[in-house]
């Protein structure tokens, strides 16, 4: 029997395994993250402070969709740091373009 708390982590995994890769390859664009994408890891944790609560529990106001992309490029930002990074099951890792 799936509870509805295993079914809400499968389904944040799977939007996650759409929209990280996404984020990845937009910051692999730029050669990597750029000193602006790791400051702006302070400003995502300030969103999921405020609202990280609406990831799980739908709001009207928007509040969800910011939370869930906060989550989303924090995660391809972290993808970077040597080693990558564990979160909800998946691992994600990435090497920059620069040499």
């Amino acid at each position: 029997m799936q509870t509805s708390q295993n079914l809400d982590n499968h389904l944040l995994s799977v939007a996650l395994s759409a929209a990280v890769p996404l984020w990845i390859l937009e910051l692999k664009e730029k050669g990597g993250p750029t000193r602006e994408d790791w400051n702006w890891l302070k400003e995502a944790e300030n969103i999921l402070t405020n609202t990280g609560e609406a990831i799980l529990y739908r709001t009207k106001k928007g509040d969800t969709a910011r939370a869930f992309n906060a989550v989303a490029k924090a995660i391809a930002i972290l993808s970077f740091v040597p080693g990558g990074i564990e979160i909800f099951g998946s691992h994600w890792e990435s090497e920059s373009n620069t040499a």
